[in-house]
C-alpha cells in the first residue's frame, strides 16, 4: 500500500473542506502533469523549465521513493498537432513513451530504456495499451495532402515493432483511442477540417478481432455543431462521454444502445482539446462520479451519485484538466492559489464523509468582474514600490482560452514589482459557457477588441490606475487583439507583445494544419466569401499599422509553426520605418510560447526595463 500520508503535507484550504493535499515533491519550480496509475506506482510527467523545458517520466513507487525513470537524455513530448499532449502510458511495470527529439516509442522496463520504433517523420500521441498492443494517434509527414501531413490511429504489435498497422484512417484529425476493459472493442474520436474538435467531433467504437482488425464503425453520438470530450470505458463496457448540449458540456452515459444524460449539473465539463489527453471527470466506482467544470469562470467540483439520482458541489480551489483514480486517491494535476502545476490528491473516504459536512457559501479568493460583454479579473500590486502604480491589462491567448485562473508566475512576478494586472475574458473565451465561447465566431479582430476598449474606458473612468499609466501585454491570439486595440485608442502608454497575429491573410495561408480551419471560424468563411479584400484590410493589424503610435516591445521564437516569425518582423520593421519607439527580440529553438526559463526570465526583464523608460513612473525610494 502507498504511504503517502508520511511524505504529504496538507494545504492552508482556508476554512474549506479538508480533503486536499499536495505531493511534497522536491524541486517545486519543475511543473507536474498527467498522473496515471498502475495499481501499484504512481506516475507524472515533470517539466523542468531550468532544463530548456525537459519533460521527464517520475515514478513514486509503493515505498514513496521518487524516481526520475527518463533522466537527461530523453525528453518526453508529443508534437501532434504542434501542441503535443499526454505522450505516455503505464501497464504492469512497463512505462512506454514517446521522445520529443524522433518522435519514437520507447519502452521502460525493470528501469531499463529501450527504443522500440525506429519510424522518420511521424508524430505520435494519445498512447493507450491492451496486452502487448499499443494503440495511438499519427499525424504521419510522410503522407502530405494538400500540403498538409495525414492523421490516422494506428496499432503496434510490441513483440514484433517493425510496424504499425493503420487502422482508423480518412478523417482529418483522431483522438483518446481507448480500448474495453475485455479489449475486445476500440472507441476513438474524430473530426474534420475546418472543424477544431470543440465546434464538431464524433464518437465511434468499433470492434477489434484476434489479430487486431477493426470490424465496422459504429457512430455513437456527435456530428456538425456537436462536440464531444474525454470518452471513457466503464468495467461493465459502457461507455461515459461529454457532449455539448445547449450552453454546457454535459455528461452522458451509453448502455445497451441508448444514450441517456447521467444527471443535470450546473457546470461546463466541456474542455478545449488544445492538448491531448485532458479530463473533466473520473469514475470512483460504479456510483460515484467526480466531475470538475466552469460555472461562470469559476471552477466547481461536484461529486454525481448515479444510483441516488443526486450530487454534492465541492470547492478545493483546484483548477485542473487532469484527473486519475488509484485504489484509495484522486489525483489531479493542475494549480491552486499558492501553487503551479503540481500533484495533489484526495483521499476517496474522505470525500465521501466530508461530503456530508459541506459548508455552503465559501467565499472565492478572485473576483470576476463583468464589464459590457467581457469580464475582468484585477489583481493589485503586493508590494508598494511606485508613488503611482502602473497596471497591465493582459489579453489571453486562444482566444479559445480564459485568464489565468489559479496560481501564475507571471502574474506573481508583476504584482511583486509593484504593477496591477487585469486580467481580461473577451468574448470568445472558455469557462463562461458555450453560447459566449462561440459568440467570437465570424468577429474575431472586432468583438475581442471592441471589448478591450471598453475595459480601458471603464479603468479610464473609474480612476482605477493614472491614466498615462496603462500598459497593455498579449500572446499569439492576445497579440492580434492588441494590435488591433492600439490601431484604436492611444490611451495605452506602451505594449508588449508575444509572437502575436499581425497577418490575418497570411495566417489563413501558411498555419499548421490543426488550426488551418480555425482562422476561417473566426474571422466567418461567409465573410471571406463576400469581401475577402476588405475584411483583411479591416481585421489585420498590418494593414493599419499606420495607426499605431505606442512603443511596443516584442518577442518571438524563431522556431514558431504556429504564428511565423514574419509576422512579427513584418509589423515591427513597419513601426520602426514610422518612427514608432519598439524593441523586437528573436530567440532560437523557441517555438509557440517559450519553454526555457531562462529566456522567460529574460523576456520579464526586457519588459521591466521597456516599461520603466516609456512610463512616466516614479519609484518610492
Amino acid at each position: 500500500m502507498i504511504n503517502l500520508l508520511e511524505i504529504l503535507n496538507q494545504v492552508d484550504n482556508y476554512n474549506k473542506l479538508e480533503t486536499y493535499k499536495s505531493l511534497d515533491i522536491p524541486d517545486t519550480n519543475s511543473r507536474k502533469y498527467f498522473p496515471q496509475y498502475d495499481n501499484k506506482n504512481i506516475y507524472w510527467i515533470e517539466n523542468d523549465l531550468a532544463k530548456n523545458g525537459l519533460s521527464s517520466v517520475i515514478r513514486m513507487n509503493e515505498n514513496s521513493e521518487i524516481t526520475n525513470l527518463t533522466g537527461k537524455k530523453y525528453n518526453v513530448k508529443s508534437k501532434v498537432h504542434e501542441y503535443g499532449g499526454i505522450a505516455y502510458i503505464v501497464n504492469c511495470d512497463r512505462v512506454f513513451f514517446v521522445n520529443s527529439a524522433d518522435q519514437n516509442i520507447y519502452l521502460i522496463k525493470d528501469d531499463q530504456i529501450s527504443q522500440i520504433t525506429t519510424f522518420s517523420n511521424l508524430r505520435i500521441g494519445d498512447l493507450e495499451i491492451y496486452n502487448n498492443f499499443l494503440y495511438f494517434v499519427v499525424e504521419d509527414h510522410n503522407l502530405l495532402s494538400n500540403g498538409y501531413p495525414l492523421n490516422y490511429i494506428a496499432s503496434l504489435d510490441i513483440e514484433n515493432p517493425n510496424e504499425i498497422k493503420k487502422v482508423v484512417y480518412g478523417s482529418s484529425f483522431y483522438s483518446n483511442p481507448r480500448i474495453s476493459i475485455d479489449g475486445g472493442k476500440l472507441l476513438w474520436l474524430q473530426w474534420d477540417l475546418p472543424n477544431m474538435p470543440w465546434e464538431a467531433s464524433e464518437l465511434f467504437i468499433a470492434d477489434i478481432d484476434k489479430k487486431q482488425n477493426l470490424g465496422t464503425h459504429e457512430k455513437i453520438d456527435g456530428g456538425q455543431e456537436t462536440s464531444i470530450f474525454q470518452p471513457e470505458w466503464n468495467r461493465d463496457n459502457s461507455i461515459f462521454f461529454i457532449k455539448e448540449e445547449g450552453d454546457k458540456g454535459k455528461l452522458f452515459h451509453y448502455k445497451e444502445k441508448k444514450i441517456n444524460l447521467t444527471l443535470e449539473i450546473p457546470v461546463d465539463l466541456l474542455r478545449p482539446l488544445w492538448i491531448l489527453g485532458l479530463s473533466s471527470y473520473k469514475v470512483i466506482k460504479d456510483d460515484l462520479i467526480l466531475t470538475c467544470g466552469w460555472n461562470n469562470g469559476y471552477m466547481k467540483y461536484i461529486l454525481i451519485d448515479i444510483l441516488k439520482n443526486n450530487y454534492i458541489e465541492f470547492d478545493f480551489d483546484i483548477i485542473t484538466d487532469e484527473l486519475c483514480i488509484t485504489d484509495e486517491y484522486i489525483l489531479m494535476a493542475g494549480s491552486s492559489e499558492k501553487y503551479l502545476n503540481q500533484i495533489f490528491y484526495i483521499e476517496k473516504n474522505l470525500l465521501e464523509i466530508n461530503s456530508k459536512k459541506l459548508k455552503k457559501n465559501i467565499p472565492k479568493k478572485i473576483n470576476i468582474l463583468p464589464i459590457n460583454n467581457s469580464y475582468i479579473t484585477h489583481f493589485l500590486p503586493t508590494n508598494n514600490i511606485y508613488v503611482s502604480p502602473p497596471v497591465i491589462l493582459k489579453i489571453h491567448s486562444g482566444p479559445t482560452a480564459h485568464s489565468n485562473k489559479g496560481f501564475s508566475p507571471e502574474r506573481n512576478y508583476w504584482t511583486k514589482k509593484g504593477f496591477g494586472i487585469i486580467e481580461i475574458d473577451y468574448r470568445g473565451s472558455t469557462s463562461y459557457g458555450i453560447k459566449f465561447r462561440r459568440s467570437l465566431n465570424g468577429k474575431w479582430g472586432i468583438y475581442d477588441t471592441e471589448d478591450v476598449l471598453d475595459v480601458i474606458e471603464y479603468i479610464l473612468e473609474k480612476n482605477m490606475y493614472d491614466h498615462d499609466k496603462l500598459i497593455l501585454k498579449g500572446s499569439s491570439a492576445g497579440g492580434f487583439t492588441l494590435l488591433n486595440v492600439l490601431c484604436e485608442t492611444k490611451r495605452i502608454s506602451c505594449a508588449s507583445c508575444y509572437y502575436g497575429v499581425s497577418d490575418l491573410e497570411n495566417l489563413l495561408n501558411e498555419t499548421h494544419k490543426f488550426e488551418s480551419g480555425y482562422t476561417r471560424t473566426l474571422i466567418g468563411e461567409d465573410n471571406i466569401l463576400l469581401d475577402r479584400k476588405n475584411l483583411f484590410k479591416n481585421r489585420s493589424p498590418i494593414c493599419k499599422v499606420n495607426n499605431i503610435d505606442t512603443p511596443i516591445i516584442f518577442f518571438q521564437g524563431l522556431d514558431d509553426h504556429v504564428v511565423p516569425a514574419k509576422q512579427t518582423d513584418q509589423i515591427y520593421n513597419k513601426l520602426q520605418s514610422n518612427g514608432i519607439n519598439s524593441e523586437m527580440h528573436l530567440f532560437q529553438n523557441e517555438g509557440h510560447g517559450f519553454k526555457n526559463e531562462a529566456i522567460i526570465s529574460e523576456c520579464m526583464k526586457l519588459e521591466e526595463k521597456f516599461y520603466e523608460k516609456n512610463l512616466n513612473i516614479q519609484r518610492i525610494h
